[in-house]
């Protein structure tokens, strides 16, 4: 970290100290990135075959079910093909399936006995149970998981781009600027967020990028507050005055002189900010306004616990998943707020 200033490295220093944020930080990027290779870790479709001599790889190809023996130029059913005779133990095919063998969307109602019907509870083969249609809901926890943190983190991406620009404008040029902007951003914040949901949906359709779109377009009014505020502090300040004297563009003034001594409230406005985006997208799929199915979430999962209460599974195992999150996030938020602070706390003994 020879490339960090002394301030940097020293709040990276003190956010490290406090173990609770640090590892909360480490467990979330860990399970993050693992979630990134689920088509390689929950998947129904195999990671290699081997056939006849010939390897394939129906991840990155498709392969119809001629390839493998069969009548149709469809895909094949891999589970059943591998119960074949072609692909008995006895024989030199395999087929090799990721570790946890269920698809997200894969339901397994051929599993189930004559007087058994989804959802099921926990079980051997399915260790968080299956949800309504049969679909094992581990596997959708796991996808879902996947989809939350990266709507979230894409949006942040675009609130913070747009909250600094816009507030790091009102707070530099101030004036008719400022008095403007707020006005079309008070205007901007009296619309309904949901009734955009819905709008937008009926005109587009539902879809992941409709969805961050329509959210990107109010989450940045609450960063643009912070930066404005702090752009008015550090306008006046004497080394922005020295820029101004030595004839520095404003914009070069805005992102290299005010821009890196503004970073504090948004640092620390991050953590919290993830929350908020994993909270919305979890509420409206429990309303049914967000994600599209057949695609997974956890709050899809616990609306689906609201209609069974006798399943309790299907609430109680993503709403701990939701509940662990947002509070590991908020131990990050803590760290990085406690880091960025100008004021040692102090304690009497």
């Amino acid at each position: 970290m020879s490339f960090l200033n002394p301030t940097t490295r020293r709040r990276l220093a003190k956010f490290q100290k406090n173990r609770r944020a640090y590892y909360s930080f480490l467990f979330i990027l860990a399970t993050y990135i693992i979630s990134l290779f689920a088509p390689f870790i929950a998947n129904d479709t195999p990671l290699l075959i081997k056939y006849n001599g010939s390897f394939y790889f129906p991840m990155f190809s498709f392969h119809s079910e001629r390839v493998f023996g069969g009548n149709q130029d469809t895909e094949p059913n891999y589970k059943k093909l591998r119960k074949t005779e072609a692909f008995s133990p006895s024989s030199e095919n395999y087929i090799v399936l990721p570790v946890i063998p269920y698809g997200f969307n894969e339901n397994h109602l051929d599993d189930f006995t004559e007087n058994e019907f989804p959802p099921t509870a926990p079980d051997s083969k399915h260790m968080l149970g299956t949800d309504d249609r049969g679909r094992d809901v581990f596997t959708r926890m796991f996808y879902g998981y996947r989809i939350s943190m990266t709507f979230s983190i894409i949006l942040i991406f675009f609130e913070v781009i747009i909250g600094v620009v816009i507030g790091g404008m009102q707070g530099y040029f101030a004036g008719y600027v400022d008095l403007t902007v707020q006005r079309l951003i008070e205007i901007l914040s009296s619309i309904p967020f949901l009734f955009m949901i819905l709008i937008m949906g009926s005109f587009f359709g539902r879809s992941f990028m409709i969805l961050l779109i329509t959210y990107a377009f109010f989450a940045w009014i609450g960063i643009s507050y912070y930066m404005r505020g702090e752009f008015y502090k550090l306008r006046n300040a004497q080394f922005v005055e020295a820029a101004k004297a030595f004839g520095i563009p404003s914009h070069k003034i805005i992102f290299r002189h005010i821009l890196p001594n503004a970073m504090t409230p948004l640092v620390t406005f991050l953590p919290f900010s993830l929350i908020g985006s994993i909270s919305i997208l979890s509420a409206l799929d429990f309303l049914g306004y967000g994600i599209p199915a057949p695609n997974p979430s956890w709050g899809e999962l616990i609306g689906q616990g609201r209609e069974r209460l006798s399943a309790w599974w299907l609430i109680g195992f993503p709403s701990f998943a939701l509940f662990s999150i947002i509070q590991l996030t908020s131990f990050v938020g803590e760290g990085l707020r406690d880091a960025f602070d100008a004021k040692e706390k102090n304690s009497l003994k």
